[in-house]
């Protein structure tokens, strides 16, 4: 067996910790241990080291994840020049609307939220940074996936797996083939309550120096309000405004 490419059950067991305190908020070490399927003595002696280096908190028994992660988080995508050029361009661009303005980026074949910026309170819906999303039923996803390469596009197509959200998420590989070409043709991408019934999304794909595709901003909206010629043309039109003002300062940093 190749043990270079063999995984560290230890370090699985640790991050499987990490993610399950990341789902359940305050949890005790007995939830944990069922949860991820090891003994309690393994558990707590992971959550031992966890808190000894900032990255848990104990609380009377119960765990919850340190602060420690959010300085990661944000020193990870602040070193993102996407992210720095884009935010005060999505600003301004869902400003005075009630529509959520999205940064995404591809990693591993799945799509993450770089930033994202409410224009009001009246949309609910998590506006948290970090989550992440299928390519193939996001307006952000299609933007990326229909400019990427050639070589990477078949190897993101390959690892896909067509999970059908609604009734209208594409989930045929044919007919995902037709809407990247449509994509493609068009600049824009739409996502038709593909992902959330009764959320609608257009977005536009974002070109780097090397005209590679380095991500996608998109605006949300609830499908009532996301119609006629203001989500067919006029957010569109904004969008690609939005898109070249961010290229601009990309190719100029």
């Amino acid at each position: 067996m190749d043990r270079t490419n063999a995984p560290v059950e230890s370090v699985e067991t640790l991050l499987s910790v990490v993610e399950f305190l990341e789902q359940s908020g305050e949890v005790g070490v007995t939830e944990i241990a069922n949860a991820v399927a090891v003994s309690k003595s393994t558990v707590h002696n992971h959550l031992t080291t966890l808190r000894e280096r900032g990255y848990v908190v104990n609380e009377d028994g119960r765990y919850r994840l340190g602060l420690r992660f959010l300085r990661i988080g944000e020193t990870v995508r602040m070193r993102t020049d996407l992210f720095e050029i884009a935010r005060p361009q999505i600003e301004t661009l869902v400003e005075g609307t009630d529509l959520v303005g999205n940064l995404a980026v591809e990693e591993q074949g799945e799509g993450v939220y770089l930033y994202r910026s409410r224009g009001s309170d009246e949309i609910r819906f998590s506006t948290r940074a970090g989550e992440v999303h299928d390519l193939h039923c996001t307006a952000t996803g299609k933007s990326i996936l229909a400019h990427t390469s050639p070589d990477r596009f078949d190897s993101l197509l390959e690892s896909i797996d067509l999970v059908s959200y609604t009734d209208t998420t594409i989930t045929e590989r044919d007919e995902l083939l037709d809407e990247l070409d449509r994509v493609r043709n068009r600049g824009i991408a739409f996502d038709e309550e593909e992902y959330g019934r009764g959320l609608r999304c257009v977005g536009v794909p974002i070109f780097g120096p090397k005209n590679t595709v380095v991500g996608a901003v998109s605006l949300s909206g609830p499908a009532a309000d996301m119609s006629g010629t203001w989500y067919r043309e006029t957010l569109p039109e904004r969008l690609q405004a939005t898109k070249n003002r961010i290229e601009v300062n990309l190719h100029d940093y």
